[in-house]
């Protein structure tokens, strides 16, 4: 960059994030001493590998020190004074640019090489006949400079690219060893890189010979690299701002680039805002942000110029296909050609090009090549400098959004594949709600998906499908509760009617035997008058008879006296006569009395009659009476089911509420909302529990957590976090093991406390595969890498106490006999010994050879048989009394391939057991053997189970996995197939598990080399939550989220 001030002209004397060129040779300072030995090494060796990290300045060494050194100074050892300089990047195509860098080498000397060759030719004899492109070298020196020699290594990855890695390394290696040739091969090549070259024959063996490890410049190095372009410029720089300099540079001289950068900041700067000579000064290097904002400041005024946020937009889609995740999880710069990134991004190509070139200016160089390189779609584009991902804060959010979403895309994919082979079930929320926010965010397209899993369609349609299936079982149950709400109030209305029938049949009948009553009353008084009538009549028969008897005795009295006299006889006669009509009245009477006896019967036989059919009704009316008693008693009971059955629908609609709003909650937490999504979980809570809700429903405990955080990280370590334990007793500390070869003791009640160390070795070079408490908590045992057994005391030294070389292989296990008097250690070769701790060390009890592999093992309740999970479905049962008694095998098909966790319930009644697979069973548990059946667990982990753990309670159970999640059951409720708790936070597999001594906190390490304590206490995240809240839900909040159906409460 020129600029013009004050009639002086001034030149930008900093190249920037791009390296110096051999046009700026006259500007390249602080390095004197390393180009004179890279030039004596070439008096001396045809070929030189020149290493150091990245951003240590070997590209600008090469092109604007040796190269300028070489042409103005001739080699002693050659024959020649004139050089030809091949000088090109590996890249994708190596033979082809070392063709094309010959090519115009040659050139340059000779111009009828250029007519009469081509550089297709040039890469055609490179492959068929390199000595007739020797026959060019024969009157000067030729230098092949390969510049970024891990270009190699990073654009070769693939297995099928590697025959043309190899060819050219024997073509370049061909090179060196012609000594009848005044060739000379010059690699610049980063260290970390040097591991790769083993994988070529030969390669490494040259990078010995011709090995130059570019030393970091000292202070006065970089003093002079400072102030003397400066000075060549005609300008000053004060001395306060090169103290400060050197002072934030530090010992960082792998960031020489960045320092460069912000010397061309901070020139520009001055140059533009400078009065008079006055030299630069701090205030101008602080203007532009310093070494540690100065690339931030830049990047953000080149994106902040470009035209629109579709451009703004495909500058992020533009960066992040330059990114990949790597194989640790975190995201590594992939250089790709411009033809890829169209593919990558699906942008239009000169929409694309123009954000490209604007990043790839001269005077910006955030990505390579600069745009002196005609832009083609062959081009492969690549970011300057690897610290840029780190100081560009935007650029450091896409670094984060880009390998979370690749992971997030693996995660998806991995799952379509298990559920495509049958092996696991579609996704619901809160899993479902992220991954289609994803897709509708990301939308990746095929070639972005090639880099990690081809199969995106099928990831898509799984995501797809399993919305469908998640909104229509939705719809299903909300179509089911509006039923059997209509269905309960039809049939409350039924009964209703049936009850106001069954009433009026209850009045009916009373009425019904009111009048039975009234008739068997008459019946019974009629029955009287005609008994009554009957007497009467039976009197006046007895009398009739009397008379005729007295008639008959006339009669005989009167015949008596016939004989005599006349006088007697008319007597006789008269009363004959007389005796006669009192005959005749008495057969009347007794006439009437059989006509009265008869009326009399009659009327008792109608009395009779009339009586049945009064009992007739009378029985009626009390069965009526008996059928509307019942009818009622039926109405009521209907009454009270429909009841039962609407408040059954009313809480099961309730507790759906309460889970769409702890969703909603968490999803709001994402996007970082106010105090809504604490109010909404807050609600969830009471909601779910005041109608029956499970108190562990993982949707709302993922909204509470979320919304409290309720996690504590602890870092430390330096490697993977292999195993955890919690202290025994009241001083609550917990221990966790890495593969740094350090145990780090933490405190529980104060986590930010810095942690105790305790170290295998002052090199700590064996790392700790397993860890366990002494009963007093006061010793901690240790099962190391090379199988060595240490026992520290943390409260004396940070140094183990013993240190005892128990197994040839890594220890895999540690645990105690029931009465902690002994101590098990079991191997990876499947040896298990016995051992008895005491003040002098450890004394061997007992060991067996299994000849089986041994993942994990845990004691029966008893302590009598030590259960251990292998291979081929198998679970082994070892008697601790005598070990090498033959194991009792148990096989079941569902232990799959591998037991790679195992524990048993606190009451011993049940064993659990992970899986290779990530499935988890649980089997009944009697007479210290498994039952034949087990029941597997709701909600499957995607890849291996590596730990198990009860809550102290009981009343948890908890696995961890490397999907990097752990999962958390009521164990309550296992029967009842409810989802686990889902805890995915963590960055990498999680490795170890355990819960705390009062059961409220988990505790859980891993890969990614922390150790995390998180509340897995509902109600406590509840209290705590509650304590945060200063107001309630707003009418129009309740109506949103909740409905009006739901009575408002604050």
């Amino acid at each position: 960059m020129t600029e013009v001030y004050n009639k002086v002209t001034y030149t930008n004397p900093f190249p920037g994030l791009r390296s110096f060129e051999l046009k700026d040779s006259y500007l390249f300072f602080g390095r004197d001493n390393q180009i004179r030995d890279l030039r004596d090494r070439l008096t001396n060796s045809r070929f030189l590998a020149i290493i150091g990290s990245s951003g240590s300045g070997k590209s600008s060494l090469v092109k604007a020190g040796l190269i300028p050194q070489l042409i103005e100074n001739r080699l002693l050892a050659s024959a020649f004074a004139r050089w030809q300089i091949a000088f090109f990047n590996p890249e994708a195509t190596p033979i082809r640019n070392m063709a094309r860098a010959l090519h115009q080498a040659f050139s340059e000397r000779d111009h009828t090489f250029a007519a009469h060759v081509s550089p297709d030719s040039v890469e055609t004899l490179l492959l068929t006949d390199p000595d007739a492109l020797m026959n060019w070298c024969k009157d000067a020196n030729l230098l092949i400079i390969i510049d970024q020699f891990e270009e190699l290594f990073r654009y070769h990855q693939a297995e099928d690219n590697r025959e043309e890695v190899a060819r050219f390394i024997d073509l370049m290696l061909d090179f060196t060893r012609r000594q009848e040739y005044p060739v000379y091969v010059v690699l610049t090549m980063r260290s970390d890189y040097l591991d790769d070259c083993t994988d070529y024959e030969g390669l490494t063996e040259a990078i010995n010979k011709g090995y130059y490890l570019l030393p970091k410049m000292n202070q006065e190095e970089i003093r002079q690299a400072i102030t003397t372009p400066i000075n060549v410029m005609g300008a000053r720089i004060s001395p306060d701002l090169t103290d400060r300099l050197l002072k934030d540079l530090g010992s960082k001289s792998d960031q020489l680039p960045i320092l460069q950068h912000a010397l061309m900041r901070t020139w520009n700067y001055w140059l533009f805002n400078k009065k008079g000579d006055e030299p630069i000064e701090v205030c101008d290097y602080e203007a532009i942000g310093t070494m540690q904002k100065a690339i931030t400041v830049h990047a953000e005024e080149v994106y902040a110029d470009l035209p629109g946020d579709k451009s703004r937009l495909i500058a992020e889609k533009l960066f992040k296909a330059l990114l990949v995740l790597g194989s640790s999880n975190s995201s590594a710069i992939q250089p790709i050609p411009v033809r890829t990134l169209i593919e990558l991004t699906g942008i239009d190509p000169d929409q694309l090009i123009d954000v490209l070139n604007r990043f790839r200016e001269p005077d910006v160089a955030f990505l390579t090549p600069s745009t002196t390189i005609q832009t083609e779609l062959a081009l492969i584009i690549d970011i300057s400098h690897e610290r840029i991902m780190v100081l560009w804060e935007r650029l450091r959010t896409w670094v984060r959004e880009e390998t979370e979403s690749a992971k997030f895309y693996k995660q998806i994919s991995n799952s379509a594949t298990l559920y495509h082979e049958g092996k696991s079930g579609l996704w619901t929320n809160p899993e479902l709600q992220i991954g289609l926010k994803w897709l509708a965010e990301n939308r990746p397209t095929q070639a972005w998906a090639n880099r990690y899993d081809p199969y995106l369609e099928r990831a898509i349609n799984f995501l797809e499908y399993s919305r469908d299936q998640h909104d229509f079982a939705i719809q299903n149950k909300d179509d089911r509760q509006r039923k059997e709400l209509k269905r309960a109030r039809n049939f409350a209305i039924f009964l209703g009617i049936g009850a106001l029938i069954s009433l009026m049949f209850l009045i009916v009948s009373a009425v019904l035997r009111k009048q039975a009553q009234q008739s068997e009353e008459e019946a019974l008084a009629e029955k009287r008058i005609a008994l009554f009538e009957r007497a009467r009549a039976e009197n006046q028969t007895r009398e009739a008879v009397t008379q005729k008897k007295i008639a008959e005795q006339q009669e005989i009295i009167a015949e008596q006296q016939k004989g005599l006299t006349e006088e007697q006889r008319v007597i006789a006669v008269r009363e004959q006569q007389t005796a006669e009509e009192k005959r005749q009245e008495a057969e009347v009477a007794r006439q009437m009395a059989v006509s009265q006896k008869q009326r009399a019967e009659e009327a008792r036989t109608e009395a009779e009659t009339q009586r049945l059919q009064a009992e007739g009704a009378r029985k009626n009316a009390l069965q009526q009476q008996n059928r509307a008693e019942t009818a009622q008693k039926d109405a009521e009971t209907q009454r009270s089911k429909a009841v039962t059955s609407q408040k059954f629908a009313e809480q099961q609609r309730s507790k759906a509420i309460a889970r769409t709003i702890a969703i909603q909650s968490y999803q709001m937490n994402e996007t970082g909302q106010d105090d809504l999504p604490v109010l909404l979980a807050l609600k969830a809570y009471t909601l779910n529990l005041r109608n029956g809700g499970q108190s562990d429903n993982p949707d709302i405990f993922n909204a509470l957590a979320k919304a409290t955080d309720a996690r504590t990280v602890l870092r430390g370590h330096n490697d993977l976090v292999r195993n955890v334990v919690m202290q025994p007793g009241g001083e609550q500390m917990v221990a966790s093991s890495s593969d740094d070869g350090t145990v780090k003791v933490w405190s529980y009640g104060h986590p930010a406390k810095s942690p105790i160390t305790l170290s295998t070795s002052k090199r700590n070079t064996d790392g700790v595969r397993s860890i366990v408490f002494s009963k007093d908590g006061k010793t901690i045992y240790g099962g190391s890498e090379k199988g060595m057994l240490y026992s520290w005391n943390p409260a004396q030294s940070d140094m183990p106490t013993v240190a005892a070389q128990a197994h040839n292989v890594p220890i895999q296990m540690l645990l105690f006999t029931l009465d902690h008097s002994q101590l098990i250690s079991i191997s990876n070769d499947g040896h298990i010994r016995i051992w008895q701790p005491s003040a002098n060390g450890l004394a061997p009890v007992q060991d067996v050879l299994t000849k089986a592999s041994i993942y994990c093992a845990s004691l029966t309740k008893d302590g009598k048989y030590l259960i251990c999970g292998s291979n081929n479905g198998r679970v082994l049962r070892y008697e601790l009394a005598s070990l090498r008694k033959e194991p009792s095998v148990y096989t079941r098909r569902e232990f799959g391939n591998r037991v790679t966790a195992l524990t048993f319930s606190p009451g011993g009644d049940r064993l659990i057991t992970g899986t290779q697979a990530g499935f988890v069973y649980a089997w009944g548990f009697k007479n210290n053997e498994p039952e034949p059946f087990g029941s597997l667990l709701s909600g499957r982990h995607t890849s291996t189970v590596n730990d198990l753990a009860f809550t102290p309670n009981g009343k948890l159970l908890a696995s961890c996995s490397a999907d990097w999640s752990i999962h958390i059951w009521d164990y309550s409720s296992l029967a009842q197939q409810q989802q686990p708790i889902v805890i995915s936070d963590f960055d990498a597999w999680v490795m170890g598990i355990c819960f705390s001594n009062d059961s409220k906190n988990l505790i859980a390490c891993g890969a990614d080399k922390t150790v995390r304590i998180r509340n897995v206490n509902t109600t406590d995240l509840y209290d705590e939550l509650s304590k945060k809240v200063k107001r309630s839900l707003t009418d129009e909040e309740w109506t949103k989220y909740i409905g009006k159906d739901i009575p408002y409460e604050k």
